[in-house]
Formats: structure tokens, sequence, C-alpha cells
């Protein structure tokens, strides 16, 4: 085995045996040939022995390991991920991580540590990403932690108990970072210039319960800083207070406040502190709450006029505990000219008044989605001259419930291309709809509208209709690009005639069995289609059209993995690409039409050896047969009603009944004959006359000719008792040669009377009238036997 695949294998089944003292419910690590090891929530209570170069990425949070020696990530030379954090270390020894030059991410965050020793960052040169959260230390340490680390970009530092000091010389050595999120509710010391030694920092997330070191902080970040989130704050009692900024040059431009709390008075405050920094174009409220009434007539627009570049505001989960008793805030009106982007999300909103909507004269994209707009409150917003040039208005999961008065209300955004009314419930869309002249796009998704009318714009590119109760579409839209129709009951594709110049189509989670070669070329230009999650039938067309184009992955983006067979029941919850179907599946109607001419042919060949060997024959022979064995094999003594049954030919009839029976029934004492002729039963069915004759008559005699052999009714006869006395081993058949026969005219099919005629002596009626009357004399004798 290759020393790489024995690693891997070892990696597999060996590297997690626990050292002495572990848990007995640890479990080994898992790891793929790439080297990724997982070990989360195995109930480790050490690092697993045995780790070796092979490893690139080690998963052990969320366990139970309390330290971390030396040796136990020794041969790790290649691990570029670590992750221990959710464990109970507390110890990490010196040189621990001195072997991971290669290591790139490092979680050790909330664990037991109470401090960090630079040793262990010493080696870690390739690091970018590190994780200190949630530990026990109230200081970074004694001495710099992080000035090995040149290529760091995300650094999170602090908990939420007793980090309560930030010291001047924490951060040097950094230079520049991604990201940077100091957790400290608590905090309670801040060195001035600590931040300011980091010269360049994309994103920082401050966690401050309370902000009286924020003033200290802000002042320090100006000129590095480009995005500041702060976070968790009770802003209530925040107080501005004139510093000395010596820097002209502030790189701040956006601004987020997240779960914060803030009032009439502190916003005042805040604002002030906007002053300093020039450029702001993002502000960004979330879950925050404002335990005010928008009183701010203490705010001039001198003050201010620092707000007066902001492009995008953003606000989400704002709650007002006072909202009824909220004041006008029209006189901050005249600084919103410059506004680009506005969101105002779930925010309990009715109302925009009309005053501010005309003010927003720079406003392109408006968002108020989960609030509660109705259409009279809209109309108020959207008066004559609002918003001039709106494009983009999201009015998601409000409470419009008219398509027809929600489209005459926008018709004054003349410039309004893109709308979003989605989770609205509309339930019905009125035949036409007039809509404002540049339309787009069109959302109207989850809002149980049951069919599509003309009210659909025909000016649309991208129209989402997702998630509804359609079960067809019939709509012509020359101009439509971007159909998103998944999540409904369509049955088949939209005709492709209705749609020339689509390109995008999402039609997955519908009802769809099949789609054809034909259905999509039908699509000149469709790239994109999504139609997965279907009830697809799988056909041999279906499956020969789907597993035999190979450019089909090209366009069906979510092939294979959501293309599943439902029927036929045998291949059910197969995806397609690996349904494969039986011959007779596909072909069936070859199949049905070879069995059909198979089985013609048969039958065909049945019938011809049937009259080749007699077999209409043997068939009612058979069916006699069966209704002679239903009677008793030979009748009881008291129902023989006759001498002998006679059986000739009806040529042959003036021999029997002017020789044969002048001869025995007149005869002393007389002999009773059945004759056909004479003593069967009108309307009774002829084969059950010659069978309850023969039964009832103590003889049989045959009175053998040419003209017996080709009496289809003699043959009747000599058959049945050829079945019924002749098996039975009786001596009860008396056979009369009326005239030289030859034996191979008589049917070969009486096998057993050619037998009986080579080995058993026969009477012959003689030519020669002396001897007629020893004839009489043997038949009398033969008849008494």
């Amino acid at each position: 085995m290759p020393p790489a695949l024995w690693t891997v294998w070892v990696l597999g089944s060996v590297i997690s045996l626990p050292k002495e003292g572990a848990s007995d419910q640890a479990s080994s690590l898992s790891c793929d040939p790439t080297g990724v090891c997982d070990g989360h929530s195995r109930s480790l209570n050490s690092i697993p022995s045995g780790l070796t170069a092979a490893v690139k990425s080690l998963d052990l949070s969320s366990n139970e390991i309390t330290y971390v020696s030396n040796s136990d990530l020794r041969r790790c030379v290649n691990l570029r991920t670590l992750r221990l954090g959710a464990n109970e270390i507390h110890t990490v020894e010196e040189d621990s991580f001195f072997s991971l030059r290669s290591l790139e991410y490092l979680d050790l965050s909330y664990n037991r540590l109470s401090y960090f020793s630079s040793s262990w960052f010493r080696s870690l040169s390739a690091l970018k990403f590190l994780n200190l959260l949630g530990n026990l230390y109230k200081t970074l340490g004694e001495r710099p932690l992080f000035p090995h680390l040149p290529n760091l970009r995300i650094l999170k530092v602090g908990n939420s108990n007793s980090f309560t000091e930030i010291q001047e010389k924490d951060f040097t050595g950094l230079t520049l970072l991604e990201k940077l999120e100091i957790n400290a509710p608590n905090l309670q010391t801040y060195a001035p210039k600590s931040l300011k030694s980091i010269q360049n920092i994309s994103h920082l997330i401050l966690h401050l319960k309370q902000p009286v070191l924020l003033l200290e902080i802000f002042v320090d970040i100006l000129s590095s800083l480009e995005y500041l989130e702060l976070r968790d704050t009770n802003l209530n009692t925040f107080h501005f207070s004139e510093v000395s900024i010596n820097e002209t040059n502030t790189s701040i431009k956006k601004f987020t406040f997240r779960n914060v709390q803030i009032n009439d008075e502190s916003f005042i405050e805040v604002v002030k502190l906007f002053n300093y920094v020039s450029g702001v174009l993002e502000v960004e409220f979330d879950d925050c709450t404002h335990d005010g009434v928008g009183d701010f007539k203490t705010l001039t627009l001198d003050t201010i006029k620092c707000l007066g570049d902001v492009e995008t505001l953003t606000i989400r989960k704002l709650h007002i505990p006072q909202f009824f008793l909220y004041h006008d805030l029209s006189n901050i009106y005249s600084l919103t000219g410059k506004v680009k982007r506005i969101t105002i999300e779930n925010s309990k909103v009715f109302l925009v008044p009309c005053l501010l909507s005309q003010h927003l004269k720079s406003l392109e994209y408006l968002d108020l989605s989960e609030n509660l707009m109705s259409e009279e409150t809209l109309k108020n917003s959207a008066c004559e001259h609002a918003w001039p040039f709106l494009k983009t208005l999201v009015l998601r999961q409000n409470r419009l419930k008219s398509l027809e008065k929600t489209g005459e209300i926008l018709l004054t955004l003349k410039n309004l291309t893109n709308l979003d009314i989605s989770k609205n419930n509309f339930h019905s869309m009125p035949e036409t709809c007039q809509w404002p002249g540049k339309m787009k796009y069109l959302n109207l998704s989850s809002t149980r509208i049951q069919s599509l009318t003309h009210c659909i714009p025909q000016t649309l590119e991208i129209l989402d209709i997702s998630n509804n109760n359609l079960d067809s579409f019939s709509l012509i839209l020359p101009e439509l690009k971007e159909l998103y129709i998944s999540r409904n009951k369509l049955k088949t594709l939209p005709d492709a005639s209705f749609l020339p110049v689509l390109l995008v189509m999402r039609i997955s989670r519908n009802i769809i069995n099949t789609f054809s070669k034909e259905q999509l070329d039908s699509f000149q230009k469709l790239k994109t289609l999504e139609a997965g999650g279907n009830s697809f039938i799988c056909s041999c067309d279906f499956l020969s059209f789907t597993q035999g184009q190979q450019a089909l992955a090209q366009v069906l983006i979510d092939w294979p993995e959501e293309y599943l067979c439902d029927s036929p029941s045998p291949v059910r919850g197969q995806r397609v690409q690996d349904t494969r179907l039986s011959l007779s599946e596909c072909h069936r109607a070859a199949v049905v039409s070879s069995v059909c001419c198979a089985l013609f042919l048969l039958f065909l060949l049945v019938g011809v050896l049937c009259h080749r060997f007699h077999g209409l024959w043997y068939m009612k022979m058979m069916w006699a047969w069966l209704q002679a064995k239903r009677k008793p094999r030979k009748a009881p003594r008291r129902d023989i009603c006759y001498d002998a049954f006679v059986s000739y030919s009806e040529r042959d009839s003036y021999w029997v009944e002017n020789l044969m029976v002048q001869e025995l029934e007149h005869f002393r004492p007389p002999f009773k004959l059945c004759l056909h002729k004479r003593d069967f039963i009108p309307g009774k069915w002829i084969i059950d006359n010659i069978i309850d004759s023969i039964e009832k008559s103590h003889k049989t005699i045959f009175v053998l000719s040419e003209n017996f052999v080709k009496s289809e009714w003699c043959k009747y006869e000599l058959d049945f008792s050829h079945f019924r006395l002749f098996d039975e081993n009786d001596d009860a058949a008396i056979l009369i040669l009326l005239e030289p026969i030859e034996k191979k005219a008589i049917p070969k099919r009486f096998c057993k009377l050619r037998k009986i005629m080579n080995t058993k002596t026969y009477l012959e009626w003689p030519a020669d009238e002396t001897q007629q009357e020893g004839f009489w004399l043997n038949l009398r004798a033969a008849i008494k036997s």
C-alpha cells in the first residue's frame, strides 16, 4: 500500500484511540481522503493521539477537552484549520502550536482559558482567522499577542463577563484587519490609542453594554475604520462632549446599530458624533428600540447636516413602545434629498406621509416589507410627485388585497420598473389592470392567486408567480425573459409560443409528469431550466430523452439530484438519470404484437395438427367420455333393457332390418334389439342416446362394412364403445363383418379395435346361403354369452 493511502487509512481507523482516562463514550474521528477530520461532539476529553501530516483540517469543537500538550499536534505540519471551540480547555502548553506553520484558521473560543501566551502564536505566520471569544481572561495579557501574525485578517476577542480592560499594546503588530470583533459589555478601561495602531480596519464590531468609553474608542478609529457596528448597547445615557480631533480625513462609510436602545435625547447626541465623520453613506438600525416620541425639535440644520450625505438607510425590527404618540418628523425631511435606498422592514409601518415621499427626490429603492401598508395608506404615500425617480418598490407581506387598486395607485411612479408585492392576500386577479409603463419585474409569489389574466403587464421581462395555486399558464408575454413558477399545480410546461424570448424558467415542485425534447427545443432561447421535484413518469421515451442528451445538464441546473421517478412503482424514488426499464416495458406495443402473432401461429399450428392427427375427433370423444365417466361404470342388471345395441350404417339398414332383426326378434325366445332408427328418444342429444343405448344393452353389435367406416354416427358409436367398453376389458362388443374390409380402412385411432380384429375371432357374413344358418346360430350364442 502506498504511504499516502496508508496514512489516510490510519486516520480513518486508528487516529482517535483515546488517551488513558478518556471517556468510555469517546468515539473515533472520521477523516476523508483529503485530510479533513471531524471529531465534533464526540465526548472526547483529550486530543486524539496518532495525528499525522495527512491531517489538513481538524474539528474537535463541542467536546470535553481540557488540556493541549506540546506533543498533541506536533506531527500535524500541514494542518490549515483547527477548531477547538466549546471545550473545557484551561491549559495550553507553550509550544503546542509550534509546528503548525501552515495554520490559517484557529478557533479557541468558549473555553476556560484565563490567559494567553504570545509564544502560542509565534510560529503561526500564515494565520488569517483567530477566535478567542468567550474565555475567562480579563485582559489580553502583559505582552502583545499578535506581532508575529502579519497575515491575520479576522480577529475576535473578549467575553461577556470578565473582559474589562483594553490595553494600549494589545493590538500592536496588526496593521490590516478585515474584521475585528470586541465583545466587552463590561469594559471599564480603554487605554487611548489602543486601536489607533491598526492602520486599516474594514469592519469593527463592538459589544458594549454602556456607552461610557464609546467616544474614546471612536476617536482612535476615525481615520482607519470603514464600517462600525455597535451591538447590545444602551445609548439612552450617551452624552456627547467636545473632543479634540486632529483627523481631517475620515474613512467611516457605514454605521450599524444592532440591538441598541436609544431615546430622543441620545439620538441627538449620536447625530452630533456623526458631525466628525464626512461621507457617511449608509446607516442601519437592526432590532433596535426607540424609547421616545420623535421629539427632535432641538435639532438644527447645522447640527444634522452630516446626515445629508447618507444614501442608504436600513431599519429592521424597530420597536417604538410609544408609537401612537410619535411626532411629525417634518423638520428633518429636507435632509432626505440625497437618500437613494431605504429599507424599513418589520417595523409596523402603515404610512409614509405624502410630504416625506415628495422630499425623497433621489430615492431609487424602497423596501417596506413585513409592515402594515394597505391600499388606502399606499395611496397617500404614492401621491402625486412622490418618489419621482423610484425604480424598485418592495411591499412584500403587507395588507394589500386588490391588484387592480394597487396598480392604479402606483401609476404616479413613472419610473417604476421593479415591483415586489409577494406574500399579500390577493386571492383573485381581475381581467385587466393598469400599471406604470416601464414595469420590467413583478413578484406575485405567495399571493394565493388561482389563475392568471391579462392583468399581468405585457412589458415584463421578469415574472415571479411561484408558490400559488396555478394549474395552467396561457399568457402571451412577448418580452418576458425570466419566469419563476415553482410550487404550483402545473401539469405541463408552458407553450413556448407564448414566451418567444424566454431565457430562464424555474418550474420545480409542480405536478409535471414529463417533458420532451420537442418541448425544450421549442424554447429557442432558453438557457436555464429548473424543473426538479415534479412527479415524473419514467416512461421509456422520457428516459431515452433525458439520459441520451449530454447537453441537457447545461440547461437543467438542478439535474440530476432533483429529478426522481414517481412511477412506475418499481422505480419510484430513483433518480431519473439512474433508472433503467426492461425491454418489455420500453417496447410494449412490439411485445404485444409479437405475442399476438405467436398465439396466432400457435393456434394455426394446433389447427393443422388437429386436422392432421384427428384432434377434433379426440376432443369430441373426450367430451363423450367425460359425460360417461359421470355415470356408473356398469349399469345395474335391472337397468338392462336390450339384449344388444346394433351399430350400423344407414346404407346397411336393409340387411339389419330385414335379415338380422327378423332372425333375432322372431326367434323363440326372441331377442330384443336396440336400433337407433326405432328406439332412440326423440329430442334427446344423439350422443346421449348412443351412450344410454349401449349402457342399457347386454351386448353391442357392430355391423362392419365399407359403409360403416364412412359413417360419422357409426364412428361415434364405435368411439364410445372404444372408450367405455374396451377400456374396461369387457367382451360386450360383437363384430360382424358384413363384407370384406381392408384393415387399413379402419381408422388408425381405433388402435384397440384393430388389435382385436387381429387377435379375436369375429363373425363374417357368408355369401353362401347354406352357411348363413350357422352364422345366425353363432350370433345368437354370442349374444347370450
